[in-house]
């Protein structure tokens, strides 16, 4: 196919069709998880409402059930087998998985005993509210870290660790698979878009709608320059697969996952940083939630080279102290924000 017919306004889903004319794209089990991933994190979110709005108790086993893939409200995603938890950290050893698997679980226990003080204000060494806010004994909106520990620990690693990698980009692309009109290498990058969006076209302006969900919706955020050409990247991508071109594969793989990969970068620095901004105890807990778990997130980062290792190096110090995140410091927040600078080049 003519990649140069390829624009900004093409609509992904639309534009690689076979032969005869039907379409080889299909963002299955990708765009099901982010479905998945939407109600799981609406159900957590019911601990944050403005007044008059009530806040709601969660329940563990809800959570729980969300996220191992049962009881969705819709019947389609009780129905597909699949679920959030197993392809958690997926691209880590069975052991290491499971470490990130379990760290999630554990959240959520946290998240579910904190809401039991959803009506309570929150003092250090005590859960409750701040503004709008749930947050832990410690000060943490747990249900915040939750949200963006997965947007690494799904969705960037599905993209960027497991269907964009070198050797996932070697995928058969002699064949269809059988009773597809897709081969498996088309497949594989398809996922990719569909761990991203459900779009047509991904939209590429934070200002427009529809907004994008997760990790697209921080891309345009935080790293907004940038989203443009990833949706270009994901279109280039797809075409060269058609014609074979591996180097042209690769050269934009490089370019998704790079920028997706500064985007969990960007979004934890900006955090931290509205975090030592914001008087309102209730703006600053809501930005460091978000902020610790982009921090978590970075171990995903490995086109950069971050590890479980750096991450937690950066992470822990800044709820380690008595009162966790009530004690947490200008200066700390500063040194985590500076080795994540230097780590992706963002000096």
């Amino acid at each position: 196919m003519d990649a140069s017919s390829l624009t900004a306004s093409s609509r992904y889903t639309e534009s690689f069709k076979d032969a005869s004319g039907q379409s080889t794209v299909d963002l299955g089990t990708a765009n099901t998880r982010l479905d998945m991933f939407t109600e799981f994190n609406t159900y957590m979110s019911q601990v944050a409402v403005a007044p008059p709005a009530t806040p709601a108790t969660l329940d563990v086993n809800r959570l729980n059930s969300l996220y191992t893939g049962s009881t969705f409200t819709a019947p389609a995603l009780n129905a597909s087998g699949l679920q959030l938890r197993n392809a958690t950290a997926a691209s880590f050893s069975g052991t290491d998985a499971e470490l990130v698997r379990r760290y999630v679980d554990q959240q959520l226990a946290k998240l579910a005993v904190a809401s039991q003080s959803v009506n309570q204000v929150a003092t250090p060494g005590s859960a409750g509210r701040l503004g709008r806010y749930l947050v832990d004994e410690k000060g943490v909106e747990v249900n915040q870290v939750i949200a963006k520990s997965l947007i690494g620990a799904l969705l960037l690693d599905q993209i960027d660790n497991v269907l964009l990698t070198d050797n996932a980009l070697k995928a058969n692309n002699s064949k269809v698979v059988d009773g597809k009109a897709y081969s498996e290498l088309e497949h594989n990058w398809d996922l990719a878009y569909g761990y991203l969006t459900s779009n047509a076209i991904m939209t590429t302006d934070i200002n427009l709608t529809p907004r994008e969900r997760f990790l697209a919706g921080y891309l345009n955020e935080k790293n907004g320059s940038a989203s443009p050409a990833v949706y270009m990247a994901l279109l280039k991508g797809r075409a060269a697969i058609v014609n074979n071109d591996a180097a042209g594969v690769q050269a934009q793989a490089a370019i998704i996952r790079t920028e997706l990969e500064k985007t969990i970068a960007l979004s934890a620095v900006s955090y931290l940083s509205n975090w030592k901004a914001a008087a309102d105890p209730a703006v600053k807990a809501h930005a460091l939630g978000e902020g610790l778990g982009f921090i978590y997130s970075l171990r995903f980062c490995t086109k950069y080279g971050a590890t479980a290792a750096f991450s937690d190096a950066i992470l822990n110090p800044l709820t380690a102290g008595t009162n966790g995140a009530w004690s947490l410091t200008n200066a700390q927040a500063d040194v985590a924000i500076n080795a994540i600078k230097t780590k992706f080049n963002l000096l």
